[in-house]
């Protein structure tokens, strides 16, 4: 409530303007009579690069004129620019070259049969997986396996056959104790 007291009588005096108050003017009676001030005007940066330009070549050419050799300094210098151009043309056609070989070669290759048999340095690599999760029969021939263990199962029901029609089962024998070995801790 106190903070109402406080805001309420600010903010009525903010909304009244007790003065008038007229827009200011730029347009000021001093200007309008007399002449501007004199303005201190520099040459310009044109005037500074044709003195700096025109001695420069005049400079160039005087020293183009003046050779002692064969040719002249300026064609000297033309020459060793178009001797550039000429390492970079043979580079680029050397480059253009190259390119087309390998699209051919690509070409080539992606037309070309697959190789059946691939020669392998280090054979062994196929057999270094893991011996988790690999099913029985995917790597060597089993036939002979099962062979084996079908004829030992079938000689072990063979066995139990005959002890069966034998009445010689040990489970369906009655119980010896004299059979039992006495134990020393036993009264």
């Amino acid at each position: 409530m106190q903070a109402l007291r406080r805001t309420a009588p600010i903010a009525a005096r903010t909304g009244r303007t007790t003065l008038s108050r007229q827009s200011r003017r730029y347009a000021h009676d001093e200007h309008a009579h007399g002449h501007a001030a004199p303005v201190n005007e520099s040459l310009g940066r044109g005037f500074f690069w044709s003195t700096i330009w025109i001695p420069v070549g005049m400079g160039l050419y005087l020293v183009s004129q003046n050779s002692d050799s064969e040719r002249p300094f300026l064609t000297r210098m033309m020459d060793k620019y178009a001797e550039a151009e000429e390492k970079r043309q043979k580079r680029n056609d050397i480059h253009v070259r190259m390119i087309e070989q390998a699209g051919e070669d690509r070409v080539l290759f992606m037309n070309a049969k697959p190789q059946e048999y691939v020669d392998m340095r280090f054979p062994e690599i196929m057999n270094a997986g893991s011996p988790y999760n690999v099913p029985a029969g995917s790597q060597v021939p089993m036939t002979s396996v099962i062979e084996k263990y079908k004829k030992i199962a079938y000689e072990d029901n063979e066995r139990k056959l005959e002890a069966l029609a034998n009445d010689e089962i040990k489970s369906e024998q009655p119980f010896d104790k004299n059979h039992l070995r006495k134990s020393p801790y036993t009264a």
